[in-house]
C-alpha cells in the first residue's frame, strides 16, 4: 500500500506556500528533494514550495507513482483565494485532478472555508480563537476542554494563553485539515515606542577610546577564560549600551550612584526584566574586575530579588504516558534517555557514540553546565531500546543526528517533547527540563540520598538539589502518616 502525501497551503516567511506532508518514508523524501525550488521547514515539519500552479503540477507529477496524493485541503484554500481575487464569481477551470480523496473525519459534511484565527495576547494571558463558518461541534468541545469561554459580543473563544495550549490546538486543527493563522497582538505599544526612542538616542552617542580599548581587553579575558559565546555576546553588547549612556565619561569616572540612576531610568522605567537587570550587573562587575574598580562600589549595587519557584514535574504515570506516546523509535529513545539519566536538553544532543560504555552500563556526559563532566548510569531497560535504535538508524558520530547527519538540534528536541505531550493528553505549560526535574523528584521519593542525586544531576551544591524535597511526596507522606 502506498504512503499518503497531503498537500496543504500555509503562510511561511511572508509568502504563501504549498506544504508537502507525509509520514517518514525515505523513498518519498528523496523524490521530494528532486523537485525544483522545494525547501524544508523545521518549524512546520514539512517540505514546501511556492504556491503556484506549476509547482503543484510538478509535485503531483513527481510523486504520483510513489504515493497517494491528497490535494483536497488545497481546494478549500484555492476556492477562498479565487473568491477574494474574483468577486464576480466567474467560473475557472480546475487544472488539478485529485489523485486520492480521503474520507471526512467529521460528521458534519458541510464544506468549511477559511482558517482558524489565533490571536495571542501575553499581557492579558489570553489566546483568542475565531472559528471559520461553518464549524464543527467537535471543535467547540475541544476548546471547552482547554477551559475556553465564548465571547458572544466579539464572537470568539477566549482560552488561557500558554505555548502548550497554542501548540496543542494548532496541531488539533491542522490534523482536521484546517489552516491556522497565528498572530501576536501588540502589547504596551507606548512602552515599546519609548524603548525604541530612548534606545536609538543612546546608540547614536559616541564611545571614547578608553571604552573601546576596555571592551577589547574584556573580550580577550572572556575568550581566555572560556566563557560561552552567548555570554560573551551579551556582556559586550550590554556594556557598549551602558557606556554610550555615559558618553563623554571615562569608565573609571562613573560612580556607583550613577549606575543606580541608569538602572532606575533605563531598566526599571522602561520595563526591562529582572533577568536583564541581573545580566547587566554581572557584565559591569566582570568589566570592573578586569579593568580596575575605579569609583564603583558594588557592595551598594543590589541585584533584583530572586524569584524562587518550584520545579514543574510529572507524576510517574504521566512520565510513562509521555515516554510511550511516540511511535518513532528515535523520538522515543531520546525522551527515555533524557528522563532515565536526568539530562539537560543540551547534554542529550551532545552525546557521541564514543561516550557510550555499554559494558559498564554508563554514558559519559562531557562539558555539561559549567563545563563539568560526569558519569550517569543507564537502566537495562533503556539499553535494550538503545540497541534497537542503533540497529535501525546507524548514526555516525552523535547518538542523535539530524536527517542530513550532524548533531540533532535543540529545537527538534523541543518539538518532539511537545508532540509527546499532546499525544499523551497532558496539558501542562512545561519544557523538556521538566523530565529532568521529574527524574530527580522520583529518585527522592524512592528514598535515594540527596547527595547522590546531586552527583547524578551534576549540581555544584546540594542547595540546588534540595529544591526537589519541596515537590517530592516522600516527606509529605511521612508527615501524613505520623503518629501522636
Amino acid at each position: 500500500m502506498k504512503n499518503r502525501v497531503t498537500l496543504r497551503r500555509f503562510y511561511h516567511r511572508e509568502s504563501d506556500r504549498i506544504g508537502i506532508f507525509f509520514s517518514y518514508d525515505e523513498k518519498i523524501r528523496l523524490k521530494v528533494k528532486t523537485i525544483p525550488g522545494v525547501k524544508y521547514s523545521a518549524t512546520n515539519k514539512c517540505f514546501y514550495a511556492d504556491d503556484t500552479e506549476e509547482n503543484i503540477r510538478e509535485i503531483v507529477k513527481t510523486l504520483k507513482d510513489s504515493a497517494e496524493i491528497d490535494i483536497e485541503p488545497l481546494t478549500a484554500g484555492k476556492k477562498q483565494k479565487d473568491e477574494h481575487n474574483n468577486p464576480g464569481n466567474i467560473q475557472k477551470p480546475n487544472t488539478i485532478t485529485p489523485v486520492a480523496v480521503p474520507e471526512r473525519s467529521h460528521s458534519d459534511n458541510r464544506k468549511t472555508e477559511g482558517s482558524v484565527e489565533f490571536r495571542i495576547n501575553e499581557e492579558t494571558g489570553s489566546l483568542l480563537v475565531r472559528l471559520p463558518i461553518p464549524y464543527s461541534k467537535e471543535w467547540v468541545g475541544e476548546l471547552k476542554s482547554f477551559r475556553g469561554k465564548y465571547d458572544s459580543v466579539r464572537r470568539e473563544w477566549i482560552v488561557p494563553w500558554s505555548k502548550l495550549n497554542c501548540d496543542s490546538l494548532s496541531d488539533y486543527f491542522s490534523r482536521a485539515g484546517i489552516e491556522v493563522d497565528v498572530k501576536k497582538e501588540r502589547v504596551n505599544e507606548d512602552l515599546r515606542n519609548e524603548r525604541k526612542r530612548v534606545g536609538d538616542d543612546i546608540r547614536d552617542r559616541e564611545l571614547g577610546r578608553k571604552v573601546l580599548d576596555g571592551l577589547d581587553s574584556l573580550a580577550l579575558y572572556l575568550d581566555e577564560n572560556r566563557y560561552s559565546t552567548r555570554t560573551r555576546e551579551v556582556y559586550l553588547s550590554m556594556l557598549e549600551f551602558f557606556f554610550r549612556y555615559f558618553s563623554g565619561k571615562d569608565p573609571e569616572e562613573i560612580r556607583s550612584d550613577e549606575i543606580s540612576e541608569f538602572i532606575h531610568n533605563i531598566i526599571i522605567k522602561l520595563g526591562y526584566s529582572d533577568t536583564y537587570q541581573n545580566q547587566m550587573i554581572s557584565a559591569l562587575k566582570t568589566y570592573y574586575l578586569v579593568m580596575g574598580r575605579g569609583q564603583v562600589n558594588f557592595e551598594h549595587l543590589n541585584r533584583p530579588r530572586k524569584r524562587r519557584s518550584l520545579p514543574k514535574t510529572f507524576s510517574k504515570e504521566e512520565v510513562v504516558r509521555i515516554l510511550n506516546s511516540s511511535g518513532n523509535i528515535k523520538h522515543k529513545i531520546l525522551l527515555w534517555i533524557i528522563y532515565s539519566c536526568g539530562l539537560r536538553r543540551s547534554e542529550a544532543i551532545n552525546i557521541r557514540l564514543m561516550d557510550i560504555d555499554r559494558i559498564r552500563g554508563i554514558i559519559h556526559i562531557r562539558e555539561g553546565k559549567g563545563r563539568v563532566d560526569r558519569i550517569v548510569p543507564v537502566p537495562d531497560k533503556v539499553w535494550q531500546k538503545v540497541d534497537e535504535y542503533l540497529a535501525s538508524y546507524s548514526p555516525r558520530e552523535y547518538l542523535f543526528e539530524g536527517q542530513t547527519g550532524g548533531r540533532y538540534s535543540s529545537e527538534s528536541v523541543y518539538r518532539v517533547f511537545k508532540l509527546a505531550l499532546v499525544k499523551a493528553g497532558i496539558r501542562k505549560d512545561v519544557g523538556v527540563h521538566s523530565l529532568r526535574h521529574s527524574y530527580a523528584t522520583h529518585l527522592h521519593e524512592n528514598g535515594l540520598d540527596i547527595k547522590y542525586i546531586q552527583e547524578l544531576l551534576g549540581h555544584k551544591s546540594t542547595r540546588t538539589t534540595e529544591i526537589y524535597t519541596h515537590v517530592s511526596r516522600r516527606n509529605l507522606v511521612a508527615w501524613k502518616n505520623r503518629t501522636y
